[in-house]
């Protein structure tokens, strides 16, 4: 029987709760397609957005507009529609090469010490209760402006 705590325990880089817009681009066909948006929670080892469409587990996809003017590639992990009307998706990545592409600084002790070229935007959240804060749990998980 799996807990939230096997999930905090199996993570491997700290959560950060971040806005950071970058653009996200089909590498698997069909369908091709090419979209704006922008961070939910990011760490080492991929990010949570949210897009107006459904991807299938598995599916590969290229991020740019990073900061710093980076891209990379990453893998659909899950798919969760948000609300009951189908316009929106939280969508779960994995990156191909893990690290802070988000250019975080200052970066939770558990990330590393890669070298990053500028800082991104982080926003904290209005209210921790809600979508998308109150589906992830409260351990592991970094909160900008706490200590």
């Amino acid at each position: 029987m799996s807990t939230t705590n096997d999930y905090a325990a199996a993570r491997r880089s700290t959560r950060v709760r971040a806005q950071i817009p970058i653009r996200v681009s089909s590498l698997d066909a069909p369908p091709h397609f090419s979209e704006q948006c922008h961070t939910l929670v990011v760490n080492t080892q991929g990010c949570g957005l949210r897009l107006r469409r459904a991807l299938q587990p598995g599916y590969r996809v290229a991020l740019d507009e990073l900061p710093g003017g980076l891209g990379t590639t990453a893998t659909v992990v899950s798919c969760v529609p948000v609300g009951s009307d189908g316009k929106f998706f939280l969508i779960g990545l994995a990156l191909d090469a893990p690290g802070n592409v988000w250019c975080l600084r200052p970066a939770p002790a558990d990330w590393g010490d890669e070298p990053q070229s500028t800082a991104a935007a982080v926003a904290s959240p209005n209210k921790a209760s809600q979508w998308p804060y109150s589906i992830f749990s409260d351990k592991g998980e970094g909160h900008p402006g706490r200590k």
